[in-house]
């Protein structure tokens, strides 16, 4: 008679579980996952692979967190000080033992300040590091010295292979680069000389990925042309602004590229040219990706981008390398061309959605009804100047799958009067060409809203209500913020629950307690107020109903990253006078 085993889970090997926990966020495991059971809590104790990187977190669940994680358990740590987190570095140095932390490979500094970098770099460990990245907000060279000398630390680091650099380009020309550096990526975000660029192409034979996102015309404005760089492979130039002449010298240094992508402002395209450059200097490239914009001093007739388009049909592009190009253009004005490979290679978009526009491609992919095109688009700036014709919303809906699949940051900018659109109609229109489902962060913009545009704001509280990921919602009104106070308490009470992260002018201390009662994960708001006395009233408000928030004031906005509530919120319309009406600090 052969016994039943009923499984269970105390018989997995706790290395499972924590294979299982290598894929979940650090507050999943510890505030979802440990408070189940004592094995939980057990098998959470002992698990050391912890990646801290929190963009929307409540200051009290920070606090926590920091308490709760062993710093020896962490392995990746990113920390950032912006609109999202307000001073989220300072408060990490406060209550993390910085020695502890002794076994990071990746370490990523966003808007970090040079002294915090300084404190931090002095006291752990970057003997394991293989991923480094640094954003400086604020500098200050009397520590310019000592960031050297710990940056030259850490490229000498044998382990390192990933480097990203945004900070003044006076930093990274004067870092001591190691003669036989072993960095394989390599980001840089500000223009440098262009003999420092060959000098640390130089130190790194085993550089193999190289992403230039600064001003290239800057960099190579008198460009003395170096022996080759064959080491690299990939090579990504992102504000490209330079004659052809020049990009080609450039080129000619790297012959054993396979991937190349470049994106910025150009004169006329020439497929033709480019086809012998790269038979000629670039016999191993597999992939080309590219994203143009040409501008015209006027109007352009499809026969124009016939002619542009003309090259890019000979046997090279369509038969031998499979690449697919595509031009298009806009019937208003500015007048700009756009000629890009498909799909497109870039990750922001501005898409006017009331313009007329020429497609021309050379592929069978026809821009309106292959969403595999604009797969790689995850942010899109929506601008509404005009209405939208009858005829492009018709086509519109008629897509079986939505234009902009992948996008997870949408920013609308609303100009037009609204009042002439039909609201189920501009809803349809929408979750046609974007799967708000997939969407994270949502900006609406507009000089002012009136009477005449608040029915966007409502309509897309409808649409973002089918945003189930939605941590981020920002309502800015560039001009008129008072246009917004007639129907805001109606607005604030159809703000989706679970955002993280709000946006919105306030002009009443009740509608403080209607967005936190109503979203219940919010860690820090953004209150738009023009009057310094209210300001501080707000402030005041924070202060007496939650416990240890941080505020900021910067651009007649009120910022708070929110600490602990107290159990009753109230409202209390006595007004207080605060010292600083720039500066508020918890």
């Amino acid at each position: 008679m052969s016994s039943n085993i009923i499984p269970s889970i105390d018989i997995l090997p706790v290395e499972i579980l924590h294979r299982i926990f290598d894929n979940l966020d650090a507050q999943t495991i510890l505030f979802s996952i440990r408070p189940v059971c004592r094995l939980f809590r057990a098998v959470v104790n002992t698990y050391d692979r912890y990646v801290f990187d929190f963009k929307f977190i409540s200051k009290s669940n920070f606090h926590l967190l920091c308490r709760l994680i062993n710093p020896q358990n962490i392995i990746s740590l990113t920390l950032r000080d912006n609109e999202y987190t307000l001073d989220q570095i300072a408060l990490f140095i406060s209550l993390v033992r910085l020695r502890q932390l002794t076994r990071l490979h990746s370490i990523t500094f966003f808007d970090i300040e040079e002294f915090q970098l300084n404190m931090i770099l002095k006291r752990i460990n970057l003997n394991l590091l293989t991923s480094f990245s640094l954003n400086i907000r604020k500098h200050d060279d009397r520590r310019k010295k000592t960031t050297l000398s710990f940056l030259s630390s850490i490229m000498a680091q044998s382990s390192l292979r990933k480097v990203e650099l945004n900070m003044k380009s006076d930093r990274i020309s004067n870092i001591s680069w190691p003669l036989n550096c072993r960095i394989t990526c390599l980001t840089i975000n500000e223009h440098i000389p262009f003999d420092d660029l060959c000098r640390i192409l130089s130190c790194s034979p085993q550089l193999h990925t190289l992403i230039l996102r600064q001003n290239l015309s800057i960099m190579i404005n008198k460009m003395i042309l170096p022996s080759s760089f064959p080491q690299l492979t990939s090579l990504t130039i992102e504000q490209l602004n330079i004659t052809i002449d020049k990009l080609e010298s450039f080129l000619s240094l790297t012959p054993s590229l396979v991937y190349l992508k470049f994106i910025g402002e150009g004169s006329v395209f020439d497929g033709k040219r480019w086809e012998q450059f790269i038979q000629i200097n670039l016999s191993h490239l597999d992939t080309f990706e590219f994203f143009i914009n040409i501008e015209m001093l006027t109007g352009q007739t499809r026969e124009d981008l016939e002619l542009l388009i003309e090259p890019f049909r000979s046997p090279f592009w369509i038969e031998y390398k499979k690449w697919f190009i595509a031009c298009e253009f806009s019937m208003d004005p500015p007048y700009r061309i756009q000629i890009y490979s498909i799909p497109i290679c870039k990750s922001v978009l501005h898409y006017k959605l009331d313009s007329e526009k020429f497609f021309i491609s050379t592929s069978s992919m026809s821009l309106y009804h292959d969403p595999s095109i604009l797969n790689n688009i995850k942010e899109i700036n929506l601008s509404l100047k005009m209405p939208i014709s009858d005829a492009i919303i018709q086509e519109a809906l008629k897509r079986t799958s939505p234009l902009f699949p992948k996008v997870t940051k949408l920013h609308i900018d609303v100009s037009m009067d609204y009042r002439r659109k039909n609201p189920l109609a501009s809803i349809k229109f929408l979750t046609s060409i974007i799967d708000v489902s997939q969407l994270v962060e949502v900006k609406l913009e507009s000089y002012c809203f009136g009477k005449d545009r608040k029915m966007i704001l409502f309509d897309m509280m409808t649409i973002i209500e089918q945003s189930y990921n939605l941590s981020s919602l920002i309502i800015h009104s560039r001009l008129s913020k008072y246009e917004l106070y007639p129907f805001l308490d109606n607005l604030c009470s159809v703000i989706p629950r679970r955002i993280k992260h709000l946006q919105i002018p306030i002009n009443r201390l009740d509608q403080i307690k209607i967005i936190l009662e109503r979203c219940q994960d919010l860690s820090v708001v953004q209150f738009a107020i023009t009057r310094s006395k209210f300001s501080e009233e707000v402030i005041q408000w924070f202060t007496q109903n939650t416990i240890d928030s941080t505020f900021r004031r910067r651009d007649e906005c009120n910022i708070i990253w929110i600490g602990k509530k107290t159990n009753e919120i109230s409202i209390n319309h006595k007004r207080m006078k605060l010292t600083d009406d720039n500066q508020f600090n918890s």
